[in-house]
C-alpha cells in the first residue's frame, strides 16, 4: 500500500538559550501520544542554562502543530520530514536528541542527513516494536492491549490513566497526573512502520557519536530492549537506576539530563 507525501505543515518549536561558538544546536524529538510540551517542564530551560541551544518540535498532529484531523495518514518519515525541516532552517548540523518514538525517528533521520550526535532515550529499537510489545503483554496484559492492540485497531489514544500507568506507572503520582490530559493521539500508520522489523537499517547510519540511556524501571521499552538498541549501533546502553519511561518529567530528570550534557561535554562540544 503507497501513501502520498504530506505537505510540510507548520510545526510548533519550543527554543530556548543560544548560540554558544563551537556549540551544535540540540532538536528534542518527542515519544508517541506527547508533543514539544513534554520537554519544557525541565530539559530546556536547565540545557538552556548550561550554554545549549534548543529546539523541542512538536512533530505534525502533536501538540500545537498542524496535522491533528490527518494524523493517522502520517508515517515515520513524515516526522524524520519535520525534524529534516527544522534542522535545515538552523544552518548546522544539530545533535538529536530523540526520546521513545523519536529514538525511533532519529535512528531514520541519520540514515538520510548528517548530524552531529545523537542521544537516545529509552528508543524503540531497530528491530521495532514486536519484542518490547511481547514482553508487555506477558508481563501485564491489561496494559499491552489498553497501550497496543486497542490503539491500533482503532480505538483512539488510550486514556490518561492507561498512559499514566505505562509512563509513570512504576511509582507514586508525584505530580505526574497534570500531564494526563495532555496526551494525544498516535498515528496508526506510525505504529505500524514501528512494528516492522525491516524499516530501519542501521548500517546506513553514519559512524557518529550515539549515546543511549533508560531506565531500569521501564514498563514500555524494557531494560534488555534498551540495551539491544544500543548493540544495534555499536554502543552500549547506561540505564539509570529508578526511573521509569519518562526520563525528562520523572523525579530524576536531573541525572538523565547531567549524563547527557556531560556525554555531549565529553565529545568536545
Amino acid at each position: 500500500m503507497s501513501f502520498e507525501r504530506a505537505a510540510q505543515p507548520k510545526l510548533e518549536i519550543l527554543s530556548a538559550g543560544r548560540t554558544t561558538k563551537g556549540r551544535p544546536p540540540l532538536i528534542f524529538i518527542h515519544g508517541g501520544f506527547t508533543g514539544a510540551w513534554c520537554w519544557e517542564p525541565y530539559f530546556l530551560d536547565w540545557f538552556a542554562g548550561r550554554g545549549w541551544e534548543c529546539h523541542a518540535i512538536s512533530l505534525r498532529g502533536h501538540g500545537q502543530s498542524e496535522g491533528h484531523d490527518d494524523i493517522h495518514r502520517f508515517g515515520i518519515d513524515d516526522y524524520v520530514a519535520d525534524v529534516a525541516h527544522v534542522a535545515e532552517g538552523l544552518g548546522e548540523r544539530p545533535v538529536l536528541i530523540g526520546h521513545s518514538m523519536g529514538g525511533f525517528v532519529a535512528q531514520r533521520y541519520l540514515e538520510r542527513y548528517p548530524a552531529t550526535a545523537t542521544v537516545l532515550m529509552a528508543p524503540v529499537p531497530a528491530t521495532g516494536l514486536a519484542g518490547a510489545g511481547l514482553a508487555m503483554a506477558a508481563s501485564n496484559p491489561a496494559l499491552f492491549w489498553d497501550v497496543g492492540l486497542a490503539h491500533e485497531i482503532g480505538r483512539g489514544a488510550p486514556s490518561p490513566a492507561v498512559l499514566f500507568e505505562a509512563v509513570f506507572g512504576h511509582g507514586p503520582d508525584n505530580g505526574f497526573s497534570q500531564y494526563g490530559e495532555r496526551f494525544t493521539d498516535e498515528s496508526h500508520r506510525a505504529w505500524a512502520d514501528m512494528c516492522n522489523a525491516a524499516f530501519l537499517d542501521v548500517s546506513k547510519i553514519p559512524d557518529m557519536p550515539i549515546k543511549v540511556i533508560g531506565g531500569d524501571t521501564d514498563r514500555l521499552i524494557p531494560p534488555a530492549f534498551i540495551r539491544s538498541a544500543a548493540r544495534l549501533l555499536g554502543t552500549r546502553a547506561e540505564m539509570l537506576p529508578g526511573l521509569g519511561h519518562a526520563l525528562m518529567l520523572e523525579p530524576g530528570w536531573d541525572d538523565a539530563a547531567t549524563r547527557i550534557d556531560g556525554w555531549l561535554t565529553a565529545q568536545g562540544f
